[in-house]
């Protein structure tokens, strides 16, 4: 079965929040988002709680505060299993709350990034490789969705 010709058609079908509960499924990541980048404010697009499939998205935060500045600032893939034994998230803000992040660019038709996906949680969790692929993927199907018109 190939996973993003599914995601496609779920996000045709159902829309972006679906086609998150569907990334979400294939980790063990209890939430899966996406952001988008206004000045040095984060601002949810669409959100998926795997534990409360009700839940209102996050508050807008400053971009500074969040992963998701890892993968602005390199504009590629950045995941953290464990970020209590993670040197590379040492001193974030957001280290000893959200232990484990997984996030991939959002890019425009010029290639600039204006937002992430991205999976996170409370618990240390790894993300396998085939599903930051599919995340990937993801992103270049939501080129074409009117979310990001």
């Amino acid at each position: 079965m190939n996973h993003l010709v599914v995601l496609g058609e779920v996000l045709e079908r159902d829309g972006p929040r679906a086609a998150l509960a569907f990334l979400n499924a294939r980790t063990g990541h209890r939430f899966t988002s996406m952001y988008r980048f206004d000045g040095k404010t984060l601002h949810n697009l669409t959100f998926y709680d795997r534990a409360d499939s009700e839940a209102e998205p996050p508050d807008d935060i400053p971009v500074e505060v969040s992963y998701c500045v890892y993968v602005r600032d390199a504009v590629k893939p950045f995941c953290v299993e464990d970020s209590l034994g993670d040197i590379r998230v040492a001193g974030h803000p957001k280290r000893p709350e959200i232990r484990a992040y997984c996030g991939v660019p959002l890019v425009d038709e010029n290639g600039m990034i204006f937002g992430t996906i991205c999976h996170f949680d409370f618990q240390p969790t790894p993300t396998a490789e085939e599903d930051v692929r599919l995340m990937e993927g993801f992103a270049l199907l939501l080129k074409r969705h009117e979310l990001l018109r």
